[in-house]
């Protein structure tokens, strides 16, 4: 008689994704549910979505905990200060990407500067807050540009350089081309985005 391990690998062997309920074991709920949990610890298994499981390939799964060290070690190593969502895709599914970004930037090495939009940061000594590593104007500029907008400067700058104006605009806005969605800053302080 096969253990329940072995029936639920057995109906992976296709190679294909399947969801928790179309399993279809002589067992209850909870016991393919420990089942699923202890393959995907073992590596056996890769876990896709809500529910939704495959069959592990060569390299094996990667833990949300070891998730979390690649995207520091990652983080670490780039010269880049903004980082999008999308960098780290391959390091596992969506989920644990989403889990294992939010204990980096918990952590304190990444803050979140817009939707998927993610920053290199250090606890500040002086207020002991997480806070980027350069000024947002860079941040904002370095964003539009992993995102494809064309950036200029603002009328405020515009006016300024060309001296029809002697007030100092703030480093906050920015004309752009494309319309953008997302707002982009931290901690209250955003950009704004003008459009051209």
């Amino acid at each position: 008689m096969q253990t329940l391990e072995q029936q639920v690998l057995e109906r992976f062997a296709c190679g294909d994704t399947l969801s928790r309920a179309t399993l279809r074991l002589d067992a209850n709920y909870d016991s393919v549910g420990r089942v699923l949990g202890d393959l995907v610890k073992a590596r056996k298994l890769v876990r896709v979505g809500r529910g939704s499981y495959r069959l592990a390939t060569g390299k094996g799964a990667i833990p949300a905990a070891t998730i979390a060290d690649a995207i520091r070690q990652r983080v670490g190593r780039s010269r880049r200060n903004v980082f999008l969502r999308s960098d780290f895709d391959k390091l596992g599914s969506y989920d644990a990407v989403g889990r294992a970004l939010r204990q980096v930037v918990r952590s304190g090495k990444l803050i979140q500067i817009g939707y998927g939009l993610y920053a290199k940061a250090a606890v500040s000594p002086f207020s002991g807050k997480t806070a980027p590593l350069v000024g947002i104007r860079k941040l904002a500029t370095e964003a539009l540009g992993r995102l494809g907008k064309s950036i200029s400067a603002s009328d405020a700058e515009q006016a300024y350089n060309s001296g029809r104006s002697t007030q100092v605009p703030t480093g906050r806005a920015l004309m752009v081309t494309d319309r953008v969605r997302r707002r982009i800053g931290y901690d209250g302080n955003y950009v704004v985005l003008q459009r051209a």
